[in-house]
């Protein structure tokens, strides 16, 4: 596609992860469908809808950002009778500190929803909220979806209403709920390496000019960098003027019709009401800082002891492990004939890795067969096991790639999370020999050993997730098979778990196994939230 000032984008799209109507693929079909130069997935205060749309593919046509939509208290001494929120654009979506607080949130949105459902009940409106859970599933869900039951049980005659008589702040169902300090906001999307933008200034309903840009001011001295000035309901002159001021402040500009399904019938992707139109160009700038931001980050990035600290070795030769984290893709734009990409260490790393795996597998089966071993070897050395340890230890933050890739989300992507993975343990291996590579394997490798190598009877992570799925949220997790790969005498089955919020996927060399490393991701996950709860409190 020739990108002109005549392609439109969209910066603003919700989908079922939150409380929009369409499904990730949905919304990448859809805007394939109307031609879009770029999008945005940013859901309520949550990623999975960018990391499900990841994971699904991005077609090569559309250009895509990881993005959020946070809930936020406006600054101290502001008065904000709407909605206050701030949008995360090109963030790393398994930064850590990013999702403990979207995890907060979620709580924040779930405790309120029996809330509004108890207080339209106190109306005389006959909902409850498994009304909800029947209706949408136990996703995260909001007052759109209340007002979706409330449409269905002809309380109302449409959302609008539903919003104007009894959900809106200050009518009668309304709850409040906790928001992050913008600051916080601001501050945890930077952290991520992602682009703060102000969602809808007209909804915030602030009464008067100064006042608006007195919080601008404010906003952009805590690291505000952008402003949402294309909105369907802005008027030209409104739009005039948020570009005025974003100009002013030097703010980027961005746009989108926060589109949500059926639950908004008057909004499409891409036009709003009709009349949207978001030029490409502010796709392009915004890519751009996200560029220069990350050059900025790499001409800082000299110090690298944080990741050795969570790999567990400390690197007597730096440019091996610098090496270590040069994808091609970087190398490439460089130009310079003595600068070498990770993929030698990459081979060297595979082999590795198999040679560890296959010993420790040796010493605890003597008896068992070279077939059943390299089954079970493939069941721990994959692409799936090698990305999720990475993600684990924030590597993905530190690879260098080029342009294209910056572009495509690839410090998101399996393939080249995993085939860094091993590149550093090649240049562990080079640096510290194969006592010091066998250890870091083993430590990063130990959840997936006692998966594979124990008795199922002590490692039974199904029935333990299922225990404390249905003690908390009455509920029985689901497991469906979403691919299968390999010959059918070798087959690797890749199984995702959904249990209320939580969606993980597993893999193994059979349906069972790969149910059961889902399960023991997920309680993984569960025990780090735990965790933070308990330093929280």
């Amino acid at each position: 596609m020739v990108y002109n000032k005549h392609v439109r984008i969209d910066l603003h799209i919700h989908s079922t992860a939150s409380d929009g109507t369409l499904s990730p693929s949905e919304i990448l079909s859809l805007a394939g469908n109307l031609n879009l130069g770029a999008i945005a997935i940013t859901d309520h205060d949550t990623v999975e809808g960018s990391r499900e749309a990841i994971a699904h593919g991005i077609p090569p046509s559309i250009k895509f950002l990881t993005g959020v939509e946070i809930s936020a208290a406006p600054p101290p001494g502001f008065t904000c009778s709407g909605s206050f929120h701030i949008l995360g654009y090109s963030i790393r979506i398994d930064d850590p500190i990013l999702n403990q607080t979207l995890g907060r949130l979620q709580d924040a949105r779930r405790s309120r929803n029996p809330r509004i459902v108890d207080n339209l009940n106190k109306l005389g409106m006959d909902i409850s909220f498994s009304d909800l859970i029947d209706e949408f599933g136990d996703k995260q869900l909001g007052r759109p979806n209340i007002a979706q039951i409330m449409l269905k049980k002809g309380f109302v005659g449409s959302i609008k209403e539903a919003f104007d008589k009894y959900l809106a702040r200050g009518k009668p169902a309304y709850v409040d709920k906790y928001r992050i300090d913008c600051k916080g906001a601001i501050e945890i999307i930077l952290g991520a390496g992602g682009i703060p933008v102000l969602a809808h200034p007209f909804l915030l309903s602030l009464e008067k000019d100064v006042l608006f840009e007195e919080l601008i001011i404010a906003l952009k001295e805590m690291g505000l960098m952008g402003m949402e000035v294309y909105y369907p309901l802005h008027s030209r002159e409104l739009t005039a003027y948020y570009v005025e001021i974003a100009d002013r402040h030097g703010l980027l500009i961005t746009g989108g019709s926060d589109f949500h399904g059926s639950i908004k019938p008057d909004i499409n992707m891409g036009s709003g009401k009709g009349d949207l139109f978001v030029p490409y160009e502010l796709y392009e700038r915004l890519i751009n800082s996200v560029r220069s931001e990350l050059v900025k980050v790499e001409a800082e990035k000299t110090d690298l002891s944080e990741l050795e600290r969570k790999i567990g070795y400390k690197f007597h030769d730096i440019n091996m492990f610098e090496e270590a984290l040069r994808h091609s893709s970087f190398v490439n734009e460089q130009n310079l004939e003595d600068m070498r990409d990770n993929e030698r260490l990459e081979f060297l790393g595979d082999a590795v890795l198999n040679l560890v795996v296959g010993d420790s597998l040796m010493q605890r089966y003597p008896d068992l067969k070279e077939g059943d071993l390299s089954r079970m070897r493939a069941g721990l050395v994959n692409e799936s096991q090698l990305a999720a340890i990475a993600q684990k230890i924030d590597l993905g933050r530190y690879i260098k790639l080029g342009k294209g890739e910056i572009q495509t989300n690839g410090k998101e992507k399996k393939s080249i999370l995993a085939d860094a993975f091993e590149a550093v343990i090649a240049a562990v291996y080079l640096d510290g020999g194969f006592d010091a590579a066998f250890k870091i394997i083993t430590v990063h490798f130990s959840s997936l050993f006692q998966l594979v190598l124990a008795p199922a009877a002590d490692h039974d992570y199904k029935s333990r997730i299922q225990e404390l799925v249905q003690e908390k949220h009455n509920i029985a997790p689901v497991y469906k098979v979403i691919s299968t790969n390999g010959p059918d005498h070798d087959k690797t089955f890749r199984v995702q778990l959904k249990a209320s919020e939580l969606i993980v996927e597993g893999v193994g060399k059979s349906k069972k196994t790969a149910e059961q490393d889902a399960a023991r991701r997920a309680l993984e996950i569960i025990e780090v939230r735990s965790q933070r709860s308990e330093v929280r409190g």
